[in-house]
């Protein structure tokens, strides 16, 4: 018998056996009860508030609108990714209370979490409460998960049904719950991507709220009622606490409601120390859900992730932290992304704050010794340290450094960084932040020659993207105070090469902080630095490594006299500038004697060129254009130095402009412009295509001058420059 089976006399009856009564007094006919099923509707309730959300609520509606896919029983499905409290099941629950109407044979919402014992979904009970909403009776229904999927398939075909499927963690858990119909709409909620759902399925990632939608969320919590929500700064600095997740503005919240006296600034300290610190449950139940079901290596390098410095990680640093092959690697990324504990955007493997918080502190509990970060973090250095050093040397050429290149790091393959000098300084951008940040890590885990060695090996690019080396980048481009970051990790250099005691460490590493210093301004603490630098070089012995490193202490303290002297001219006080180009030319000289002394010649040309910079700074254009021209002949004559030939063809180009000679200068802006956008200098572009402007403008072309000036506008507002900027030439004989 089955819940079709039906009870017919007819024509054809046979009856085999005959049983006679001897009376029968009456006959009671029993009719069979009806059962009506009426069609269930079993959303839960919407959340009490909720903000924003409205062009995933609009992606939802079309899913529900769009045609079926041609004759096939397959619903239409929509999956909503997503971290653990960013509100999926709110999103989910809220459009399916508005798309209930248009589906009348029933809503359902089905948490796959209240069915998961040990890891496992019990998918036949979920079948099972799912064919009681259907109408089936407890006796009609399969004995075998094979069969109730059957007869859900068979209860659903050509039906109009919305199913919320919450908390899936594979497709497999999804697949046998898909009504057969295509008239039908599924919300499967998850984690991470379910790759296996099927090609037309289609997926809408759930990103975190803005601090300001999440002020709005909280000024709903707080409805007026807690005496400091008239605090806009106050309740923007709590919603910044939360992170952007829905569930933690309700904890917030709650302790609003649970402490009413208590002010906003001390809920925001109580809540960052719950979410950062100690740990907040409500919030991380499904992080340590999902944590305890990792594999050995995605559960270890979810722990190891928060070592690595920087807003995200590629996939061979992740190899670096773990000390596996970079299969073994991609496979723990890939299960930390299905888990919901990971995110993968821009190029790169990242996690939300909070979840690295939360990855920090289990960290701490199973390594509460930290053998297994601090293994992770020396390879992870040595790789950094090893790509950095690659970079440099494609990006500035063979040059004499503190600090050695290390080997390649067992199992984990170098990064591929191009062939030239543009392809290398692309990847040292694309990389500021860890590179930057690595100087820190290094510093604090005791390893002092590789903070030192990567401060050294961003030289290069720190020169060449003068307005955002190091810095972060706000939610419309670079920041300001871009230079921070670069004053931090050279400053962090210093301690560390004091810590090793090593000379040509401690003298190095003060010319670098020295050059960020006086570009802020800094300028008698950049000078404090030069002079111990060069207190420090006078103990350096006469081999030609040092007397190579004193002559760029000297180089340095130049530069300072040479910027301090343009400062003192654009506040009107010529005297003083002139005072200061007088030690520059006299420190410049000095350098250049020394360069010359020992043969090298790179190092007697740079200050050649310094030399032609300060000219031009005093205004004696006749000394400049010859002294760029110089320093343009002597770089020429040098392999690998076309940079340097093009940055001085700049400079004689505007000593020209200057002297009148139009069409002289012409052609050498021409190719200094050309090496400026080949290696994607955005900063030199910007200069020369306003000193190009200027040109333009004395040889009567004023569409032109427009352009280039245009052309300079654009690229210092995309990069947050400032109006006119100075030469980022490093100015070192040792380095760039």
């Amino acid at each position: 018998m089955s819940e079709h089976t039906h009870n017919v006399v007819g024509g054809g009856a046979r009856v085999d056996h005959l049983v006679q009564a001897h009376r029968i007094d009456a006959v009671h006919v029993h009719q069979a009860p009806v059962l009506v099923h009426r069609p269930s509707f079993e959303l839960p309730p919407e959340k009490a508030h909720f903000v924003d959300r409205a062009e995933e609520q609009r992606r939802i509606t079309a899913t529900a609108e769009a045609a079926p896919d041609g004759d096939g029983t397959r619903p239409r499905i929509l999956t909503v990714t997503g971290l653990g409290g960013v509100g999926k099941t709110a999103l989910c629950v809220r459009a399916g209370h508005r798309l209930a109407a248009r589906y009348p044979d029933g809503a359902h919402y089905l948490d796959l979490d209240e069915y998961r014992r040990d890891g496992l979904t019990d998918l036949a009970a979920v079948l099972i409460d799912l064919l009681g909403s259907l109408g089936v009776e407890p006796e009609w229904l399969r004995r075998d998960f094979r069969g109730l999927v059957r007869q859900f398939w068979d209860r659903t075909r050509d039906k109009r049904l919305l199913l919320v499927i919450d908390n899936a963690r594979s497709a497999a858990e999804a697949e046998p719950l898909l009504p057969a119909s295509a008239r039908s709409l599924v919300l499967v909620t998850s984690h991470g991507p379910l790759y296996d759902l099927g090609p037309a399925t289609g997926e809408l990632a759930l990103a975190p709220l803005s601090t300001e939608q999440t002020a709005e969320l909280l000024g709903l919590f707080f409805d007026g009622r807690h005496p400091a929500a008239a605090d806009p700064a106050a309740v923007r600095a709590l919603a910044a606490a939360c992170g952007g997740l829905p569930k933690a503005a309700e904890v917030a919240g709650e302790l609003a409601r649970k402490y009413p006296h208590r002010g906003l600034a001390a809920l925001t300290e109580r809540l960052t120390a719950d979410l950062h610190e100690r740990g907040n449950t409500p919030v991380e139940a499904v992080w340590d859900a999902a944590y305890a079901e990792l594999g050995p290596d995605a559960a270890r390098l979810y722990r190891l992730l928060p070592e690595c410095p920087g807003p995200f990680v590629i996939l061979p640093t992740a190899a670096a932290l773990l000390g596996r092959e970079m299969f073994d690697t991609e496979d723990a990324l890939a299960e930390l992304l299905t888990a919901g504990l990971l995110d993968y955007r821009s190029g790169g493997y990242r996690q939300h704050p909070l979840v690295r918080a939360h990855a920090r502190r289990t960290g701490r509990t199973a390594d509460p010794a930290g053998t297994e970060r601090d293994a992770a973090r020396a390879r992870l250095l040595h790789w950094l340290r090893r790509q950095t050093a690659r970079a440099d040397l494609l990006a500035a050429g063979p040059r004499a450094t503190v600090q050695d290149e290390l080997p390649p790091l067992p199992g984990v393959p170098d990064a591929d960084l191009g062939t030239g000098r543009t392809d290398a300084l692309r990847w040292m951008e694309a990389n500021r932040h860890a590179l930057y940040g690595a100087v820190g890590l290094a510093h604090d885990s005791g390893r002092d020659e590789d903070a030192v060695a990567l401060a050294e090996s961003l030289w290069t690019h720190f020169l060449d993207h003068p307005r955002h080396a190091g810095g972060a980048d706000g939610p419309d481009g670079p920041v300001e105070g871009h230079r921070s970051d670069a004053v931090d990790a050279f400053r962090t250099a210093v301690a560390a090469a004091d810590r090793t005691g090593h000379l040509p460490s401690r003298v190095r590493t003060r010319s670098m902080l020295a050059r960020p210093l006086w570009e802020q301004g800094c300028f008698e603490e950049a000078a404090a630095a030069l002079d111990r630098a060069a207190a420090l070089a006078d103990l350096l012995d006469d081999s030609h490594p040092h007397r190579r490193l004193a002559g760029s202490a000297i180089d340095f303290r130049g530069q300072l006299a040479l910027a301090r002297g343009e400062s003192a001219l654009r506040q009107g006080d010529r005297a003083a500038a002139l005072a200061d180009f007088a030690a520059a030319r006299t420190d410049f000289t000095t350098a250049r004697g020394i360069q010359l002394g020992i043969g090298n010649a790179y190092g007697a040309a740079l200050q050649t060129y310094q030399l032609a910079k300060t000219a031009a700074a005093a205004d004696d254009q006749p000394a400049a254009a010859a002294l760029f021209a110089e320093a343009r002949t002597e770089f020429a004559a040098l392999p690998g130095r076309a940079r340097l030939v093009a940055r001085t063809a700049f400079g004689l180009a505007r000593a020209l402009r200057r002297l009148g000679r139009h069409q002289e200068a012409e052609p050498l802006l021409v190719e200094a412009l050309a090496d400026a956008v080949a290696r994607g200098s955005s900063h030199d572009e910007a200069r020369i295509s306003t000193e190009y402007a200027e040109l333009a403008d004395r040889t009567g072309r004023p569409e032109a001058a427009a352009r280039y000036r245009a052309r300079a506008a654009a690229l210092r507002a995309e990069h947050g420059g400032e109006p006119d900027g100075g030469d980022p030439t490093g100015g070192d004989p040792t380095g760039a």
